[in-house]
């Protein structure tokens, strides 16, 4: 052990050296301590944790480490030069002067028995007077090693992560000014590794959550390159409402424990990332859509559906989930993810808790955004036109209501009709601002049809769901009521029972502050949606509009006439209105007059038609019955 520096462990310690003697001899006479668990410094899964926290394994050549390190070969005098890392079974290169390979067995690495000791100099002036170790530890292409130096690269309290090491074909000794010089150079790397780690922490990880954000998720995948598996995107739904509750302190802390959560998928081999505020994204390398579907998925939703314990709160914030399968919903990550937040938005579309990427509801969303451009260019030029169709008593054949439907006025295609865009209003989020256009253009035509004397009767507006669930919906509607002096005599409100199912007591509120303005609530559709029955009784609502499929049928079919009967009994029963609409003949008109029916509305009396022209069936007078 002569050849060993003085500068190495002190005596007593187990020899600092090792390689591998090739012949049997050499293999017998190797020490037990030279196995790679006796090599393993004692904190080694904090160490192993601390390289891979740098992200530097099998990452691409730099070129001020690459600098470096011929800096050191230079200042030694040496041919071969390397920066190493040590990982669990292999030390890699990350930059490498001489050397004809990119890696070797942690075994045969001098540097694994360098970092045990992270304060010292390990330099081994003749390999071969070791007697057990193995001169060509790159292969018998590559050169032969007689001297080494190495210093190791100590980025914490505790092990290095590698090393800076100088080596030569033949026996040396270091000056004390190259040992002094390569030491320097080793510190200088390591807080030039560990500057860029900050750097890295700062611009790649979301400092609320220390999870990675989307553009190290990004970089994880693009590095992984993994064959398939399953993207999920996680919304938690309601951080919004519980920050403005409890302050955003407390929505902080339940969004990192939210990521807390999700680290337990990260633990079993997902990527995890934080987009924004309450929107996560993970990635499941090998995961299938079935399997995903029956375990992962709902494992997910369990997980993050548990009650959060803030500050002595136990608080529930829903989630939505939306998710694609890589490469089946998307080649790439961009296309992918593409694909999970189609997903995604399908869900919250529908107020569903998760949703699976469909191609076929995909094809609609896009010819839907494809359409949004021309959709925004027709609310700024006002192309969104006010069509109106009559409400008419059968009693009387008077003119009591009318209901507004939107109309899109081309100037290229005419009238476009509103299966052709409604949808993609619906889709786009544009559904808003085109109805408070459409109720400010009621109002104006309903004072334009009272100023000039006639009998202008109340305009009845359809509500999206989208609408309702949006906070300024009742503001807006007493923005309207304005002009008319706050008056609701002119505006009524129609909403779908499809549109109640979802959140049926946040409806239920709202409709309740709409009728304190005075404003009466019709209920479109009637008897096609889920919730008829149940839910009826309890609803703030003034009028039932019985859906154009029962009433079609009312003359030729007695259970369709079974139906409107009960429908207007009903009716009758809670004190509401009821309109027939879809009414086509005569004989329609009559079979409902004869049920007790009170309003009917459809092309037996008139098709939608533009605010003048209602306004001569106002002046005409009755319809004839």
């Amino acid at each position: 052990m002569a050849a060993v520096h003085s500068r190495t462990p002190a005596e007593g310690n187990p020899p600092p050296v090792f390689g591998r003697a090739s012949g049997d001899a050499r293999a017998a006479s190797r020490p037990a301590w030279l196995s790679t668990a006796a090599l393993q410094p004692s904190d080694e899964p904090q160490r192993i944790a601390d390289l891979r926290g740098f992200g530097l394994l099998d990452t691409e050549p730099d070129e001020d480490l690459d600098r470096l390190v011929q800096l050191a070969t230079v200042l030694c005098g040496t041919p071969l030069g390397a920066l190493t890392l040590v990982d669990s079974h292999r030390q890699w290169y990350k930059s490498r002067v001489g050397l004809p390979v990119q890696q070797v067995p942690r075994d045969k690495s001098f540097c694994a028995h360098a970092i045990r000791d992270p304060d010292r100099v390990l330099e081994i002036p003749d390999v071969a007077k070791l007697g057990w170790a193995d001169p060509q530890p790159w292969g018998p292409k590559g050169p032969t090693l007689g001297f080494y130096a190495g210093v190791p690269l100590r980025t914490r309290e505790g092990s290095a992560i590698g090393t800076l090491c100088v080596m030569d074909g033949v026996p040396r000794r270091l000056t004390d000014s190259q040992r002094d010089g390569l030491a320097k150079l080793a510190r200088a790397i390591s807080s030039h590794l560990v500057l860029r780690r900050q750097l890295r922490i700062a611009t790649e990880t979301d400092r609320l959550t220390g999870l990675p954000n989307w553009f190290h998720f990004e970089a994880e995948f693009d590095h992984h390159k993994p064959d398939r598996g399953m993207v999920c995107f996680v919304r938690l739904k309601t951080i919004n409402q519980i920050g403005s509750a409890h302050g955003f302190r407390v929505a902080d802390a339940l969004i990192r424990q939210t990521a807390d959560r999700l680290r337990v998928f990260g633990d079993r081999g997902a990527f995890l990332g934080r987009i924004k505020r309450g929107l996560f994204i993970l990635f499941f390398p090998q995961a299938r859509p079935d399997e995903f579907a029956r375990r992962q998925a709902p494992e997910l939703a369990g997980s993050l559906g548990q009650p959060y314990a803030v500050n002595g709160l136990s608080l529930v914030c829903p989630v939505t989930l939306g998710f694609a399968s890589f490469p089946d919903d998307g080649g790439t990550l961009d296309e992918v993810v593409n694909a999970a937040d189609t997903a995604l938005q399908v869900a919250i579309e529908r107020e569903q808790p998760m949703a699976f990427f469909d191609r076929s509801v995909d094809n609609v969303l896009s010819t839907h955004f494809r359409l949004e451009p021309q959709l925004r260019l027709a609310l700024e030029r006002s192309e969104f036109v006010n069509h109106y169709q009559p409400k008419v008593e059968l009693a009387t054949g008077r003119i009591v209501g009318v209901e507004a439907l939107v109309r899109w006025m081309d100037p290229q295609r005419g009238l476009v009709s509103p299966g052709e865009f409604v949808p993609a209003l619906e889709t786009t989020g544009l559904i808003g601002a085109v109805a408070q256009k459409i109720m400010e253009r009621a109002i104006d035509d309903w004072r334009g049809w009272r100023d000039a004397g006639l009998p202008a009767p109340r305009i009845a507006v359809n509500v999206a769901a989208a609408q309702l669930r949006h906070d300024d919906f009742v503001p807006a509607l007493q923005r309207a009521l304005a002009a008319l002096d706050g008056d609701p005599s002119a505006i009524g409100i129609e909403i779908t029972e499809s549109i109640l199912i979802g959140n049926m007591e946040r409806a239920i509120e709202v409709l309740r502050q709409v009728r304190a303005l005075g404003v009466p609530v019709a209920i479109d559709d009637f008897g096609t949606g889920y919730s008829s029955l149940a839910y009826i009784v309890t609803l703030p609502i003034d009028e039932l509009k019985i859906d154009r499929a029962f009433v079609m049928k009312i003359t030729s079919d007695p259970a369709y006439e079974g139906i409107v009967r009960t429908c207007v009994a009903l009716a009758r029963g809670l004190h509401l209105s009821v309109v027939a609409e879809g009414v086509e003949t005569a004989a329609q008109a009559a079979a409902l007059r004869a049920l007790g029916c009170e309003q009917a509305q459809g092309f037996f009396y008139s098709p939608p038609v533009p605010a003048d022209q209602l306004a001569r069936l106002l002046e005409a007078g009755p319809f004839r019955s």
